[in-house]
């Protein structure tokens, strides 16, 4: 097994573990519960870093020629991301953020910009709220 698939199945299981406890959860996430995104994106950011310092800004579009597959993973990227943001926007904009800003910063960095903007609504909700 590669690094590469030794990575993914440690994530694909830390997420499904992620996803199996919150949705164990009876209550409201407790008050630091903006730190979850973050714990989530610091080292998707870092492994993004490492990508980018290796193969380049644009090392990911070989992968759009090389298979149908490619393409497939990029479009399901683009619709995930899009759906977070539209379910995302409206608590966003209730918590008093600048949606205009955050689409920007999503459409530029894509899920690392849409957990930083969910951290960002989840703390300003609890802090209006507290």
């Amino acid at each position: 097994m590669s690094n590469s698939e030794l990575v993914a199945l440690v994530g694909f299981a830390a997420a499904a573990v992620a996803m199996l406890l919150i949705t164990q959860t009876k209550e409201r996430v407790a008050a630091p519960a903006w730190l979850v995104p973050v714990v989530v994106v610091v080292p998707f950011a870092v492994w993004t870093g490492l990508a980018i310092a290796e193969e380049g800004l644009f090392g990911f579009l070989p992968m759009f020629k090389e298979s149908h597959w490619g393409l497939q993973v990029w479009f399901d990227r683009l619709m995930s991301v899009t759906a977070a943001f539209f379910l995302l926007q409206n608590r966003a904009r209730a918590a008093g953020m600048k949606s205009e800003v955050w689409v920007i910063v999503v459409i530029f960095t894509g899920s690392i910009g849409l957990l930083l903007m969910l951290a960002r609504t989840v703390y300003r909700e609890r802090k209006t709220a507290a």
